[in-house]
């Protein structure tokens, strides 16, 4: 597994000796606006339902995605996460080999791996973000495969249409194509990109979703896939029982029903995300990439500093952003920052503005400007 997810606020508190109350939390691309009210109240009111099983088939949570892409709720399969799917997806469907595009999702490749399925990287080092037709062009010599394709792409924020990746699909039979469209309820237009309404209707794509970084609850652990009845059933045979909570469920049923809670978020972030990247383009030494969903990738053009450097000082304010090195296809010149509110992207900001100025201005390497700072 590949250690340095974004989000493992214990851990980063634990080696840093802080207190987690204390800390903004920048790595984690999560709802600024946490989960919808009524999750809360009712999660309260039906507390007492702890002590009965959870319903193994997730009927009424289906149903109400099954309304909302508008298929049959046998298209549909709840996991634990979509972190739980992608893991299945592999290990039932048996794939010769599986293909990524790096830089991508870390989990796609540890779940490749522990199917025992060979892994093809496609790799993009030089910079050159968002992905091209000329990349997914790359993928037409593939047999027998399986391709995990993320749209918004995590770290990167690149978007592809659906149009050519409904061309792939169409002229790849002989390829599963996976879309993971996790970040995809914060993209404006989503319309032109998703493909989740196409998947009960072809063979070879299957749609996995989150639902717990845009309703705010992502301790609950709940995703879902599409896909048409045929995979659905194959992939069901693979798939563990009880993996989702009671709890974890009901918020789900809840939260995909809060229409407004959607439009508001929408609002909010495509606010802030405007805010927050021309804050970053004015900050000498880093060049945030345009943002496309709720987070941002930032490139550092400053040879003093790294990535985990800059994470090393930040950590002195209470701040913790994403170091991106260990992404295949970025280096320690790249780092990640969420969507937050307004106050905390201006405190962000700010120190992020004082680190790169010491930098700058002091001219000295990398480990004396750690050392200023944890002194002060």
């Amino acid at each position: 597994m590949l250690n340095g997810h974004g989000g493992n606020i214990n851990q980063l508190c634990s080696k840093y000796g802080l207190n987690p109350d204390e800390i903004i939390d920048f790595s984690a691309s999560v709802n600024p606006l946490g989960c919808p009210e009524d999750v809360h109240r009712v999660i309260l009111e039906r507390f007492d339902d702890i002590k009965n099983y959870p319903d193994s088939e997730c009927t009424n949570l289906r149903k109400a995605i099954a309304d909302k892409v508008s298929c049959n709720d046998s298209n549909i399969i709840v996991g634990n996460g979509s972190n739980e799917l992608f893991y299945l997806i592999p290990r039932a469907m048996k794939p010769k080999q599986g293909v990524l595009l790096q830089p991508t999702f870390s989990e796609f490749k540890d779940a490749l791996a522990s199917a025992n399925v060979e892994v093809v990287e496609i790799v993009n080092d030089n910079g050159n973000f968002p992905l091209t037709n000329t990349d997914l062009s790359s993928l037409k010599n593939i047999e027998d495969g399986m391709v995990f394709l993320c749209n918004p792409n995590n770290p990167t924020g690149q978007l592809i249409l659906k149009k050519d990746i409904l061309e792939l699909v169409k002229r790849s039979s002989n390829m599963l194509i996976v879309v993971d469209e996790a970040f995809m309820d914060f993209v404006d237009d989503d319309g032109k990109y998703s493909v989740i309404k196409e998947a009960p209707l072809i063979d070879n794509l299957i749609v996995v979703r989150s639902l717990t970084k845009f309703y705010g609850f992502p301790g609950l652990r709940l995703g879902y896939l599409v896909a048409n009845e045929s995979n659905v059933n194959k992939l069901m045979q693979f798939k563990e029982p009880w993996t989702v909570n009671t709890f974890a469920q009901i918020a789900g049923d809840v939260a995909i029903n809060d229409a407004e809670f959607a439009v508001n978020t929408r609002q909010y972030v495509s606010c802030e995300k405007a805010f927050l990247y021309e804050g970053l383009t004015d900050i000498k030494g880093i060049r945030p990439l345009q943002p496309s969903v709720n987070f941002v990738l930032v490139k550092i053009h400053n040879a003093e500093i790294t990535s985990s450097g800059i994470q090393d000082l930040l950590i002195n304010d209470n701040i913790i952003i994403r170091d991106c090195s260990n992404f295949i296809g970025l280096s320690d010149k790249y780092f990640r920052v969420a969507v937050r509110t307004r106050k905390e992207n201006q405190k962000l900001l700010s120190a992020l503005r004082m680190v790169m100025d010491s930098v700058i201005s002091d001219g000295t390497d990398q480990k004396g400007v750690v050392q200023e700072y944890v002194v002060r």
